[in-house]
């Protein structure tokens, strides 16, 4: 592509002046003078004619702001005439001509394009930044210079700037791979997993066997809610490297979301003997353990996962159940009193930890865990552990009071059978057939 301008000039002298300055500056790559001709113009209200000299300017897009910039500090005139067009067709062999007219600023802008990379991968972001920019000024269509500043700004977290740069860049070159990698993982940063697929399908359609594309892809499609597309792509990365963690952890976590565990323990287990220092996929794990009542193996996942972040909530509420599961109620209450500290308000696990806790025949503390529970909203579980502790207590009255609550509510069966329990060990065989009745 390139563009045509035209100026005017009052003497043959000052054209062929401007018109040699300018192929000099590299500005324009062609520039003819042609004249002398009759110009017609109103000025203050007055008609003039003058005999001028033209210049015809043939310029690449890159250089049309430049050009019209230099051509206003250096026109003799107040207001110099300057037009521009597109021109519909150039022969080719023309262009390349042109294009070879810039060849050393080419390669300056190459140069500093190669200083800005260095200065890139030696995390140098303002040098590497400055070396592009400047490399930008000779050539503001150099795909290598565009792509440059979008991954400096990728690379700090700049994604809406990266973006800008790589789309300047696929104006000028649609397919260009790292352009769209690049968009790709900005919208990724972004969280904006719907906006990152197109890029990453085009990317693919050029090379289709990069892994680590794949696998962002398919982790946008399980944002996104494409499951089945994103299986497929999974399942194609560990075609290529079945020992890839992100592709193995991407199918586990998506099994995992399906409640498939058959399917994601496998792959997870494959991804922890390559890297046991993953606390999410530990913590997952140890729950598909923990729900099929393997305790052990899923307290010793809760356990790797804790030597790795001894706060994490999943890890320690995970540990706590397995503990519990295994009887080890001491340890159970240790785990959840450390979310409690991080969570005050959790009143499901001030039940648990209640309930916990009567167990160990700490009625007091049972108690208190109870109350705080009832003091964050109501809880029929929390009442029913009250319920207990004033059994163990012997406390009938206290008893009534509390399952006399639980009854003012919607029939639940489970709680319904555990309060005719309780009346049955306190003695009151009728009040607990009369709750079985409302059961059937």
């Amino acid at each position: 592509m390139m563009y045509i301008g035209w100026t005017t000039l009052s003497s043959r002298e000052d054209a062929e002046k401007i018109a040699r300055e300018a192929v000099s500056e590299r500005l324009a790559t062609c520039a003819q003078v042609d004249g002398p001709i009759r110009s017609f113009y109103l000025w203050q209200e007055e008609l003039e004619d003058e005999e001028e000299y033209r210049i015809t300017f043939k310029f690449l897009p890159r250089n049309a702001g430049k050009l019209e910039v230099w051509l206003k500090e250096n026109h003799p005139y107040d207001v110099p005439e300057w037009l521009s067009v597109q021109a519909e067709h150039v022969l080719p062999e023309y262009l390349r001509w042109a294009k070879g007219n810039i060849q050393s600023d080419h390669k300056k802008a190459i140069a500093l394009s190669r200083q800005g990379s260095d200065c890139l991968k030696k995390r140098r972001w303002s040098e590497a930044e400055s070396a592009f920019l400047e490399a930008l000024e000779i050539d503001n269509e150099n795909s290598y210079v565009l792509v440059g500043l979008g991954d400096l700004h990728r690379e700090t977290r700049k994604f809406h700037k990266s973006i800008s740069y790589y789309e300047r860049t696929l104006e000028v070159d649609p397919m260009n791979m790292f352009a769209l990698r690049g968009i790709g993982d900005s919208y990724r940063g972004l969280g904006q997993a719907a906006k990152s697929i197109s890029y990453w399908q085009r990317y693919l359609e050029q090379n289709q066997d990069d892994i680590h594309v794949l696998t962002r892809l398919a982790d946008s499609f399980v944002k996104t809610g494409n499951f089945s597309e994103s299986e497929k792509l999974y399942v194609k990365a560990l075609s290529l490297d079945g020992k890839d963690k992100y592709a193995l952890r991407g199918i586990g976590n998506l099994y995992y979301k399906l409640a498939d565990h058959d399917k994601a323990l496998a792959y997870f287990e494959k991804f922890i003997e390559l890297d046991d220092g993953y606390i999410a996929v530990l913590t997952m794990t140890g729950n598909i353990y923990r729900r099929r009542k393997e305790y052990m193996k899923a307290a010793q996942l809760y356990e790797k996962a804790l030597k790795k972040e001894p706060w994490n909530i999943f890890a320690l509420y995970g540990m706590g159940d397995a503990q519990r599961g295994m009887q080890n109620y001491e340890e159970a209450v240790k785990n959840w009193l450390k979310i409690l500290e991080k969570e005050p308000q959790n009143q499901n696990l001030h039940s648990r930890v209640g309930d916990a806790l009567l167990v160990l025949e700490k009625f007091d503390e049972a108690e208190d865990h109870y109350l705080q529970s009832l003091q964050i909203g109501f809880d029929n579980f929390a009442m029913l552990g009250l319920a207990r502790v004033a059994t163990a207590r012997k406390d009938f009255e206290a008893v009534d009071q509390w399952c006399g609550k639980i009854l003012e509510e919607k029939d639940n069966p489970r709680l319904l059978e555990e309060v005719a329990l309780l009346y049955e060990e306190i003695g009151n065989r009728d009040k607990a057939m009369e709750i079985r009745s409302r059961v059937s």
